[in-house]
């Protein structure tokens, strides 16, 4: 007997659907040195990162401090986004992301950057994003649904170096 829906497998899952999504790639290039950049990202994300993306809202406080990536709200409510799990100031931040997804089943978020020379003798940064490390299956893609607003979030990024919100290249 054929399956009832033609996407459904009848027993356990396709190669397919036992597979994890691809990575996001995500590169900008900032006027700014690279330990600027860094700092940025890392140091002022309270003052970058969009409050539509918090789980307060308005008021809430985005933070990187003690291992953890997080926010807290207006009443002094934490909610960690996730762990650091390496850092290397200057260079680069990964974190076992897990926001708004179960603390079980983290996906890997790494942002990186390099040198991009300079333009009217101020150096630039470029910055690579990367999220991967996705659950196999089902879970796997509805996380890689979920977590599809990176452009939109690293645009306010840019914004905060007076780079336009656009200027996001998606890689993959």
């Amino acid at each position: 007997m054929e399956p009832l829906f033609s996407h459904r497998p009848d027993s356990g899952e396709s190669d397919a659907a036992a597979a994890a999504p691809p990575s996001r790639l995500y590169r900008l290039t900032l006027p700014a040195p690279r330990d600027i950049a860094f700092s940025a990202f890392v140091g002022d994300i309270h003052l970058w990162w969009p409050t539509n993306y918090t789980g307060f809202g308005e008021g809430t406080h985005a933070f990187v401090e003690g291992g953890i990536i997080g926010e807290e709200s207006a009443l002094g409510e934490m909610q960690a986004w996730g762990e650091v799990v390496e850092e290397t100031p200057g260079e680069a931040i990964e974190f076992a992301w897990t926001l708004a997804w179960r603390p079980d089943a983290p996906t890997r978020v790494r942002a990186e950057f390099g040198d991009a020379g300079s333009a009217g003798g101020v150096p630039s940064t470029l910055m690579t994003f990367t999220q991967d490390g996705w659950a196999q299956g089902h879970e796997g893609f509805e996380q890689y649904e979920k977590y599809s607003e990176w452009p939109v979030i690293l645009g306010r990024f840019a914004a905060y170096f007076g780079v336009p919100e656009g200027s996001v290249e998606t890689v993959a």
